[in-house]
C-alpha cells in the first residue's frame, strides 16, 4: 500500500526532471538508428517511474531489456550468416559439378570431332560469379518478402538441401558468433528479473502524492 512520504521536487535542485541526473546513452554502431531512443521512451512510459530511485531503476531495467534485445540481435545475426555460408557452398558445388559436367561433354565432342589433347582448349570454373550466384541466392532466402523467400526456398530445396535442416544445423552450431550470445541471454534474463522485482517493490510503497517522471 502506499506510504504518505515527502515528495521533493527535481526543481528544487535546478532539473526540469529527475531523469536529467542520468547520463545520456550514446548510440553504437550496428544498432538502428534511433531504435534505442524510441524503445527507451516506450519503455519509460511503459513503467512509469515517479520518484528519482524508480527512475534510477527503471533505466537500469531498460539497460537490461535492451542488452537482452541487442545480443538475441547479434546472435540471429550469426544464424544467418551460418546459413548464408551453407547455401554459398551448396550453390558453388553446383556450378562446379555442372562446369565439370559441360567440360566432359565439350571434350567427347572435341574427340568426335578428331582433336586431342594438345588442342584442347578447356574452360576454367568461374568460382567468382558461382559465389556471387551463391550470395545472390542467400540474400533472397532471407528476404522480408514471402514470395521471394518462397521462391529462393525452391531453389535451395534444388540443390538438395531442406531449409529448415540448414536452420536447425545453424542453431546447433558450436560457432562463437551463436554461443557467445546465448551464453548471456540467460543471466540477463535472471537481473532482469530480480531489477523487475525491486522496481515493484519501489511501486508498492511510493509516496501517494508521487507523479511520473518524464523520460
Amino acid at each position: 500500500m502506499p506510504q504518505d512520504l515527502p515528495v521533493t521536487s527535481p526543481t528544487a535542485f535546478g532539473l526540469d526532471s529527475f531523469a536529467d541526473l542520468l547520463p545520456t546513452r550514446d548510440p553504437i554502431p550496428g544498432e538502428d538508428p534511433g531504435s534505442f531512443s524510441t524503445f527507451h521512451a516506450a519503455m519509460m512510459a511503459s513503467l512509469g517511474p515517479a520518484t528519482p530511485y524508480e527512475c534510477v531503476i527503471a533505466e537500469n531495467l531498460i539497460a537490461i531489456e535492451w542488452e537482452l534485445a541487442q545480443h538475441r540481435r547479434m546472435r540471429d545475426a550469426g544464424l544467418r550468416d551460418i546459413i548464408r555460408q551453407a547455401i554459398c557452398k551448396a550453390v558453388v558445388r553446383q556450378k562446379d559439378a555442372e562446369h565439370d559436367a559441360a567440360l566432359d561433354a565439350a571434350w567427347e565432342r572435341h574427340v568426335a570431332a578428331g582433336g586431342d589433347e594438345d588442342d584442347w582448349e578447356p574452360t576454367s570454373f568461374d568460382r567468382d560469379a558461382a559465389n556471387t550466384a551463391g550470395e545472390e541466392l542467400a540474400t533472397r532466402a532471407m528476404s522480408r518478402e514471402p514470395d521471394e523467400q518462397a521462391s529462393a526456398y525452391e531453389e535451395v530445396s534444388a540443390l538438395g538441401m531442406d531449409p529448415v535442416e540448414i536452420m536447425g544445423e545453424a542453431y546447433r552450431s558450436h560457432d562463437r558468433s551463436i554461443t557467445k550470445h546465448d551464453q548471456q541471454l540467460p543471466d540477463l534474463e535472471r537481473r532482469r528479473r530480480e531489477v523487475k522485482r525491486d522496481f515493484d517493490l519501489l511501486q508498492r510503497v511510493r509516496p501517494i502524492d508521487a507523479g511520473v517522471i518524464e523520460g
